[in-house]
C-alpha cells in the first residue's frame, strides 16, 4: 500500500514535470521565430535562428513525451489490467487529456485506454 501512495506521487512529479518542460520549451522556442519574422537581419540569420527555435522545439517534446510516459501506466476498459505501452504506440496514438487510443497488449483490444498513475 505505501508502495502504491509512493509510487502514485513520483508519476504526479512526473507528470508536473512534463508540463513545465513542455511551457519552457514554448516559452524558449516562440521568441526566436517571432524575431526571425520581425527582425531585420540577413537570411542566414534569420534561418539559425529558426533552426535553433526548431531544435528546442523538438528536443522539449521529446522530454516532456519521455516523462509523461514513464509516468503511470494505461489501464484497458476491456480487461481492466495496466500496461506501458511503447513509444510508436504512444506518439502516435490519437488521445484526449486523460485517455490515448492504444492496444492492450493482454486482450488485444483497440479502445481509449485511461491513464493512471499506478502501474
Amino acid at each position: 500500500m505505501v508502495n502504491l501512495v509512493k509510487e502514485a506521487q513520483e508519476s504526479k512529479k512526473k507528470l508536473v514535470l512534463s508540463a513545465m518542460v513542455a511551457g519552457l520549451t514554448i516559452i524558449a522556442a516562440v521568441p526566436l521565430f517571432i524575431l526571425s519574422g520581425m527582425l531585420e537581419i540577413e537570411n542566414w540569420i534569420r534561418v539559425l535562428l529558426i533552426g535553433i527555435g526548431f531544435v528546442v522545439l523538438v528536443g522539449g517534446i521529446a522530454i516532456a513525451c519521455v516523462l509523461d510516459l514513464e509516468a503511470g501506466a494505461y489501464e484497458c476498459p476491456e480487461c481492466n489490467k495496466r500496461f506501458v505501452p511503447n513509444m510508436k504506440s504512444y506518439i502516435m496514438g490519437p488521445h484526449t487529456i486523460t485517455k490515448r487510443k492504444l492496444v492492450c497488449p493482454h486482450c488485444g483490444a483497440y479502445k481509449y485506454c485511461k491513464k493512471v498513475l499506478t502501474k
